[in-house]
């Protein structure tokens, strides 16, 4: 200490406008008083200081001792340090859960790996916020399934497969590699490629339906039911095989072969 004195380089305490600034930003960003203080361990009442000097006619903290102010600078503003229990924008969640779901990650199966019900996953892909827990938890598990294909060694995990794929493309979910940031990109571009109307034809969800890839009637929109029906009855199915294939009643079809002929 002296010998920083005698060189003029001694700086017990050094402005805390910048240290207030970065509190604001984190409290900004849903990580509390009391997650900062435990973060940078020093007590709360000391962080509540620094974040609200003007209290009372109380001019507050001007100058904070440096190991104080690189404590709290160094608290990143990422959802790692939120309290768990917080609350955070769900839409880096949802859309990660829609983009396994469009590369056939079944719901149910996201939701067992998670540990949640699949009535609670469901809410959470509802949701305009989830907690910083399941955010976290949501973001590891996709880290580690985004480039993996889902298990579809039997008949049941071929189906469940094939019916998430459908799904996902029936509400035009993106898959993981169409994104840049799945956190923060807005993406007009890709939503208005994947905007589409009843007249839209989508030849992905039209070839697992010819393949009985686990696609149902209801899956498709009216021009791509159509569609399937005319060509599964081109490829000489009846009409109690193409109701059998896209789950849905002999009369169904029956009507949609009428309306097609008529057309």
């Amino acid at each position: 200490m002296h010998r920083a004195q005698t060189f003029g380089r001694w700086r017990p305490f050094v402005d805390a406008a910048p240290v207030r600034e970065h509190i604001r930003a984190l409290r900004a960003a849903a990580i509390g008083v009391e997650q900062i203080a435990m973060l940078a361990g020093i007590s709360t009442s000391h962080v509540r200081e620094l974040a609200d000097p003007e209290r009372d006619g109380n001019p507050g903290i001007r100058r904070v001792r440096p190991e104080t102010a690189q404590r709290l600078l160094r608290i990143r503003v990422d959802q790692a340090n939120r309290a768990p229990r917080s609350q955070v924008a769900a839409t880096g969640t949802r859309r990660r859960l829609r983009a396994l779901m469009a590369v056939g990650w079944p719901h149910d199966e996201l939701a067992a790996r998670l540990g949640r019900s699949s009535a609670g996953l469901r809410r959470s892909m509802l949701s305009d916020s989830v907690t910083a827990q399941t955010a976290q938890d949501v973001s590891a598990l996709y880290e580690q399934l985004w480039n993996l294909p889902p298990p579809q060694s039997t008949d049941d995990q071929r189906a469940a497969a094939g019916a998430a794929r459908a799904f996902a493309a029936l509400h035009g979910w993106l898959p993981p590699l169409a994104w840049d940031d799945i956190d923060t990109d807005p993406d007009p571009r890709h939503h208005a490629e994947h905007a589409q109307t009843d007249d839209d034809l989508d030849e992905i969800a039209i070839e697992r339906a010819l393949a009985g890839d686990g696609v149902r009637l209801e899956h498709l929109t009216s021009a791509e039911q159509d569609e399937v029906v005319r060509r599964l009855t081109e490829r000489g199915k009846s009409i109690r095989d193409i109701a059998q294939q896209l789950a849905t009643t002999k009369r169904t079809i029956s009507r949609r072969r009428a309306s097609i002929n008529a057309a």
